[in-house]
């Protein structure tokens, strides 16, 4: 078996006059069930060299020798100067915090993992439901005493909206998109489908899939945005689009960049949207004591916005079962030279 693998790491990693220990450095936060892994991992491949927090101090200073990083942000001069580095593993979905210019120059391999789609697409659910039935309002009125509904004369301005029946877009029908989809099926929804690039077979929990984005939008009553951060869908949903959203409810558990933040806060202040829940930001805290609103816009204070911290991905399960397919995708490099979700570098996802 030894001597299987080193025909692999010959192939992969360096000339075969080369007498090399493969190196792979862990430049991500690790937490016990990282390092319990990747101690197995050790176990498992005792002639390549794991390099952690745990076994360097600085394990990112490493990275211009390293042969493989696990790891998902990095400068355009750290890859650069990684002159042996030949696959990148990202412990999560989102890679666009990689200077794909140079990935693309060195040919480098990245990988991701796909382990949190389905909490992803949950948490999108329930933003919307907590949107669309008025939750948060409600229990921050309760809190101080106000009432609304039945105990008070049921005042029409007090009726939520359902969602049972409506028509919604997911825009980016992926794989945190199709568990979108079969989650408000449940709710008898018609679901429009948005991909950039046509398929060919409709899942089967979608009624109708376009490569319009209008098409998508005037269709439906709420709108799920779950796409990958690219050059092409960065402030994808600009003002233009918008002014087509009228009466519409967003939904964001994407990036944030892909909403254009000055046009989402002027929809809402003008009434165009009906209202949006949102997990994914523009500004984000530098540390753990670093308080600091998501948008430089007061978007946290219309009472038809529901804000989350970027925590869709954030479960005990979640983060087990990221670490373990993080780790069966280097194992199946270090085994066969193949990874399990390959990147592709020109579409960033």
């Amino acid at each position: 078996m030894v001597l299987e693998r080193e025909k692999v790491y010959n192939s992969l990693f360096y000339e075969q006059s080369g007498v090399v220990k493969l190196k792979i450095v862990f430049t991500n936060q690790l937490t016990e069930t990282w390092l319990s892994e990747v101690k197995s991992l050790k176990e498992e491949f005792p002639e390549v060299e794991f390099i952690t927090f745990k076994d360097a101090q600085h394990p990112r200073a490493l990275l211009e020798t390293a042969n493989a990083v696990v790891g998902g942000h990095f400068s355009d001069e750290e890859i650069e100067k990684a002159k042996n580095l030949k696959v990148i593993f990202v412990p999560w979905a989102g890679v666009n915090m990689l200077p794909w210019d140079v990935i693309r120059k060195k040919s480098i391999t990245v990988t991701n993992t796909h382990a949190n789609s389905k909490t992803v697409a949950e948490r999108a659910v329930a933003l919307c439901l907590a949107l669309t039935g008025r939750i948060v309002e409600y229990h921050n009125d309760l809190s101080k005493g106000i009432w609304h509904g039945f105990p008070v004369g049921l005042p029409k301005s007090d009726f939520w909206t359902s969602i049972q029946g409506k028509t919604c877009a997911i825009i980016g029908f992926g794989n945190i998109g199709r568990h979108v989809a079969k989650m408000i099926k449940a709710f008898d929804c018609h679901v429009v489908g948005f991909k950039k690039h046509p398929i060919e077979n409709l899942s089967e929990n979608v009624d109708e899939v376009t490569t319009d984005l209008d098409i998508a939008i005037s269709k439906s009553q709420i709108v799920f945005v779950t796409m990958p951060l690219t050059g092409e869908t960065k402030n994808m949903f600009n003002s233009e689009v918008f002014s087509k959203m009228k009466g519409k409810l967003l939904i964001n558990v994407s990036r944030g960049e892909i909403v254009n933040e000055e046009a989402l806060y002027i929809s809402l202040k003008d009434g165009i949207l009906a209202g949006a829940a949102i997990d994914t930001w523009y500004q984000y805290p530098t540390g753990k004591e670093n308080a600091i609103l998501p948008s430089k816009y007061p978007i946290h204070s219309f009472k038809n916005v529901v804000i989350s911290p970027h925590v869709a991905g954030v479960t005990e399960g979640n983060i087990k079962k990221m670490v373990k397919d993080t780790l069966k995708n280097v194992k199946s490099y270090l085994k066969s030279g193949k990874v399990i979700d390959k990147v592709n570098s020109n579409l960033m996802y």
